[in-house]
């Protein structure tokens, strides 16, 4: 079996990704992707590779060296970028995929990788591919549209009937609907969101971030507005098969036109029109069928899909000492896998 582990500029790390089916190629495991969030400090982006005559399994995540510990030496830590990952394979064969993992858990003992989280991706539902020392859990519901039924039955069959009037109350409140690339406007109206939901730090990207994604076709930048003012702002991403609800953000005053239930429509037209096969909206904020952010993406569609996190501890004795040292310094018991980093 022959391995490979790739950085961010390769030029044949996406050669790799064109490699797999293409019903399984997504935004999520493009060199472009994982460049731009090493950029925004999130670690250093790695593809890690495995061949075999013509069978092949990639595998995208961050790496990140574990520092402020005195551990005596340097020990990393891995998880996949924003969104979704986990690992691609071209084949159901098992002693390879076997194999592939045998590989990985040694490249991860070699390099010192303490731990590891993986999202995994809801579409295209690769939780199984590593089943080896690792706890898989499901995290939450995301809401996906079938664009090949085509506008007029997704309108009719899945868009719930509240919101139907709720896009056409905002229709008959004279908003505007544009297609633009000023980031700075969109910026400080998803901030101001992230205010109101007293997001963590994480969230509020840089502007170099925006300037970033501002460069590439697969980001499309869709605004909302009454009169001259910008009320509801959100950035989808478009590649092969998959559209998707990235980041958005609306002012509070203004929601009572429905600016948000405009937007998605108004998305989803775009997702028809862009080829793609899925318009995956994403979840709510926590697990719950009642979360309103879930509930307002579910009246968009009934088709839900299962997102997965992974979490795998590859050296115990570092882990729990770094848990512990975190716990006492914090005064609190560690609630996520790498709490040790926050």
């Amino acid at each position: 079996m022959n391995t490979i582990i790739l950085d961010s500029n390769s030029n044949e790390w996406n050669n790799y990704l064109g490699n797999i089916n293409k019903s399984f190629q997504d935004i999520y495991y493009t060199s472009g992707y994982y460049n731009l969030y090493e950029q925004n400090g999130d670690g250093k982006a790695k593809l890690f590779i495995c061949k075999e005559g013509n069978n092949l399994a990639i595998y995208p995540f961050m790496l990140n060296e574990i520092i402020d510990y005195k551990l005596g030496g340097k020990y990393f830590d891995i998880e996949s970028a924003y969104g979704y990952g986990g690992p691609l394979v071209n084949t159901d064969d098992k002693i390879f995929l076997n194999n592939f993992e045998n590989e990985f858990l040694t490249y991860c003992n070699e390099e010192n990788i303490i731990a590891e989280f993986i999202r995994f991706h809801p579409l295209i539902k690769n939780e199984r591919i590593f089943n080896k020392n690792i706890e898989v859990l499901h995290n939450r519901f995301t809401v996906y549209l079938d664009l090949a039924k085509g506008l007029d039955r997704i309108w009719k069959e899945d868009i719930k009937s509240k919101n139907r009037n709720m896009i056409r109350k905002a229709e008959k409140s004279s908003l505007n609907v544009e297609i633009n690339s000023e980031y700075n406007i969109f910026k400080d109206i998803y901030s101001k969101t992230m205010d109101k939901v007293k997001a963590s730090e994480y969230y509020y990207f840089s502007e170099k971030y925006y300037r970033e994604i501002n460069r590439t076709k697969n980001y499309i930048l869709l605004n909302i507005k009454k009169e001259d003012i910008t009320i509801s702002s959100a950035i989808f991403i478009k590649y092969g098969d998959y559209f998707h609800y990235h980041l958005a953000g609306s002012l509070q005053e203004y929601l009572k036109f429905a600016p948000n239930n405009l937007l998605i429509w108004e998305a989803v037209k775009l997702a028809c029109e862009s080829g793609a096969k899925y318009f995956h909206l994403g979840g709510g904020v926590n697990n719950s069928l009642d979360d309103k952010l879930f509930k307002f993406k579910n009246s968009f569609s009934n088709n839900i899909a299962d997102f997965y996190i992974g979490k795998r501890i590859h050296n115990k004795e570092i882990y729990a000492y770094l848990i512990s040292e975190w716990e006492k310094k914090n005064n609190m018991k560690s609630k996520i896998l790498l709490q040790y980093r926050y």
